[in-house]
């Protein structure tokens, strides 16, 4: 995604909280961030009192456990300028669930939270944004999906 946007013009920031995948980015050659958006200083270290103009979340705030997901959220919109956008999805559906990726290269386990669209629209208003939609959409068959659009209040 960050390649995309990257040739759109736009100037990204790559950050994740698994060492492994920025490990992988850096290898690859792109500068890339380990950040843990719970309680690491999440502004641009490049440039520090600018906000940033979008948030992109893509399949990954789907491992924020539930209680920490509204606390998160508000993070993210402090440092996003008013009117900024975001782009999150996640799983839907009720409750959590790990899962394991038993590969020999690559083994990883991981939790999931899933939600519903009223608790998701409910969790991003309250932490500052503006929802413009939330579209259910299908990733692989019987892997559904919220996508959400909005904006800094």
């Amino acid at each position: 995604d960050a390649l995309e946007l990257e040739k759109r013009g736009i100037s990204v920031r790559r950050t994740d909280i698994s060492n492994g995948f920025v490990e992988l980015l850096r290898e690859s050659g792109f500068e890339a961030d380990l950040l843990d958006p719970l309680t690491d200083d999440l502004a641009d270290p490049q440039r520090p009192s600018t906000p940033y103009d979008g948030v992109w979340a893509c399949a990954c705030l789907i491992h924020v456990a539930r209680e920490d997901f509204g606390m998160v959220l508000g993070r993210l919109a402090e440092v996003t300028r008013t009117g900024g956008r975001l782009h999150a999805s996640v799983r839907d559906g009720d409750g959590e669930d790990i899962s394991a990726h038993d590969d020999d290269a690559a083994p990883r386990r991981y939790a999931e939270t899933y939600w519903r669209e009223p608790a998701l629209r409910s969790a991003l208003t309250d932490a500052g944004w503006v929802v413009s939609a939330i579209r259910r959409c299908m990733g692989k068959p019987d892997d559904w999906w919220l996508s959400v659009r909005a904006s800094r209040a």
